[in-house]
């Protein structure tokens, strides 16, 4: 199995993850994104076929005072610099056989260097409200701030926990 940045062609993508939202930003939104600097879209491919996606953006977080003191050695300020994952969907036929979790763990391995480029100290999602036991297995929590935003609950990564 393999993790590529998306290409500069057009693919010819059958991938049906069950939700039409991401079937169509995967097929018609993925490339506007990746060409207007908004996000890198990422696929797993396996035996030449498309089984997973995700892509990701930069992202900043406001914590609410409860929330940040209970987060370890959080300097104080008024935004913190995240990642965030902007779609993460697996083909219905390779669900529940963790592809998520390793689409999950290629992020989380590039966002845990601190290099010259870029940092950030959380990685941050607007789940669907039918993934956050995903979420939460990889250890996300909810945002107070931001609660439930339209039909996505907003959650949160500390990559210093």
């Amino acid at each position: 199995m393999q993790c590529k940045r998306f290409p500069h062609y057009t693919l010819y993508i059958i991938l049906t993850c069950g939700d039409e939202d991401l079937n169509e930003f995967l097929k018609i939104d993925s490339l506007n994104y990746r060409n207007q600097l908004i996000a890198k879209t990422f696929l797993v491919i396996y035996k030449e076929q498309v089984v997973a996606f995700f892509s990701v953006m930069n992202d900043a977080i406001k914590l609410k005072q409860e929330e940040s003191s209970g987060t370890q050695n959080l300097i104080r300020l008024h935004e913190y610099p995240a990642l965030k994952v902007g779609r993460l969907g697996v083909d219905k036929h390779y669900q529940r056989r963790g592809l998520g979790t390793i689409c999950f763990n290629f992020i989380l391995g590039p966002a845990r260097k601190i290099n010259d480029a870029s940092t950030c100290r959380f990685i941050t999602v607007d789940s669907h409200p039918e993934s956050t036991a995903f979420y939460e297995r990889q250890g996300f929590v909810r945002n107070q701030r931001y609660g439930k935003k339209q039909n996505f609950v907003s959650m949160r990564l500390d990559l210093l926990n």
